[in-house]
């Protein structure tokens, strides 16, 4: 099945127009939103890694109260992304805050009906610090929300080290001499379980630039906050430096029919000698089905090297397992895969909901545009969905020299190779006679 929507100027959704403060109308139901990054509370380190929690300023952007419940929905998940040398990489996750009482301030819609406790009234305000919003009894595990349903289990109370259960971030992964001119982000991404049956859930994720002190990697706010818009944007409005955009990076969005949306960012980047290194990121806004594959479609006389993968680790106790996806090249295709699929074990490695994976790969190939694959993780129709993206278009594989062109100096040149034993046209592992036959058949074949 195929869905895609290209979404270059993101501040179009409607989703987006309702999130601006003092809007001048308000949605269907309630409807939670991340307005502001108040603050970001740092607790210091434990092996290497530092542990973090996001200030928020929460806005019922809806005309019907939310839910507060306290010790449960909504929750707002926790995470951070570094952009260096032209790729976005989630660096770092969190559990999930829960609700405690809220407040009934002003500052989010025309007009606050000043109602608060056990819900966050229509078109009202409720700020927590990080202070708060770190309290590890208040953090529930990931695992156990529905992103798109909204349902959710009851949140158990612990506590640990500085680390345990927050915003976990590796300070190697923040340093700016191994990173230069690196710029960083952090996330916040609400789910409810009355904002989402509403209908309200994907305007929820927020982020943030924020600048990192190198001395006691403290994080700080600057510029506004990018409401309603998740991190995985940041690529394209940042990918040429802080404040500067990127057009050759494409961000659009995917759905699961009747379920969740994801979105997507791609990019094409030409090296030297005919080589082109491409670069994708999928980031799960609310699926609950997960992503547990991605198959990406290759030209023929495609060769594709160095294929790359990146993910963030689960932590303080979430079941799911951390192995990094497997590759699997073939003359047809790339393709990603989780460890196990969800037969074999419900808690391996997927791309599940307020995260982002990155693959890449490089090939001979100049980009077009064809569909890719993305395998859904749990069970159920459709098992994946497809959508466009650039990859390899097919190469002129009689083109021996590489000249641009098929005549007859590709063939003096491909039987020069051939009788020094360098030619192996089939990528068999030898060069014998078969080469000879299928350089030939491809010689009288016209090029794409």
């Amino acid at each position: 099945m195929k869905s895609g929507e290209t979404v270059r100027c993101v501040f179009g959704l409607a989703a987006g127009l309702a999130l601006a403060a003092g809007a001048s109308a308000q949605t269907v139901g309630p409807d939670v939103t991340y307005q502001e990054l108040t603050d970001v509370t740092n607790y210091g380190a434990v092996g290497g890694v530092r542990g973090y929690a996001l200030g928020s300023s929460t806005c019922n952007i809806g005309n019907q109260n939310l839910r507060w419940i306290n010790a449960g929905s909504p929750v707002l998940a926790m995470n951070a992304y570094r952009l260096h040398n032209g790729r976005l990489v989630q660096i770092g996750q969190g559990w999930s805050k829960t609700a405690c009482c809220a407040a009934a301030g002003s500052g989010c819609a025309p007009t606050c009906n000043n109602q608060g406790g056990n819900v966050l009234g229509a078109g009202c305000r409720d700020v927590y610090g990080g202070g708060f919003n770190g309290i590890q009894s208040k953090l529930q595990p990931r695992s156990a929300v529905n992103a798109f349903t909204g349902a959710m289990s009851p949140a158990t109370t612990a506590s640990g080290d500085a680390i345990f259960r927050r915003l976990q971030v590796r300070q190697t992964d923040m340093n700016t001499t191994t990173f230069p001119n690196a710029t960083f982000f952090v996330e916040g991404a609400y789910i409810a379980d009355d904002d989402a049956p509403a209908g309200n859930g994907l305007n929820n994720t927020s982020h943030k630039r924020v600048t990192i002190t190198q001395t006691s990697f403290d994080m700080t706010g600057v510029g506004a906050m990018q409401q309603g818009i998740p991190a995985i944007q940041a690529w394209r409005d940042h990918g040429l430096g802080a404040g500067v955009a990127d057009p050759t990076v494409n961000i659009s969005t995917f759905t699961v029919p009747g379920e969740g949306q994801y979105w997507l960012a791609t990019k094409v980047t030409p090296l030297r000698d005919g080589f082109y290194l491409y670069d994708y990121a999928i980031y799960n806004l609310n699926s609950d089905r997960s992503g547990g594959s991605l198959s990406i479609p290759l030209g023929a006389g495609v060769t594709v090297s160095l294929p790359g993968f990146n993910d963030v680790n689960y932590h303080s106790g979430e079941p799911y397992d951390n192995t990094d996806w497997r590759s699997t090249i073939t003359p047809t295709s790339i393709r990603w895969d989780s460890p196990q699929a969800f037969a074999q074990n419900p808690n391996s490695n997927a791309l599940r909901w307020g995260t982002m994976y990155n693959f890449w790969f490089t090939a001979d190939s100049a980009p077009t545009r064809v569909d890719a694959t993305f395998g859904l993780f749990k069970p159920g129709t459709p098992t994946s969905i497809s959508f466009p993206v650039t990859a390899p278009a097919a190469r002129c594989t009689a083109d021996w020299n590489e000249s641009g062109i098929v005549d007859s100096q590709d063939f003096f040149d491909f039987l020069a190779d051939l009788f020094n034993g360098n030619a192996d046209f089939n990528n068999s592992g030898a060069t014998d006679s078969q080469d000879f036959f299928d350089f030939v058949n491809a010689f009288f074949v016209p090029c794409p």
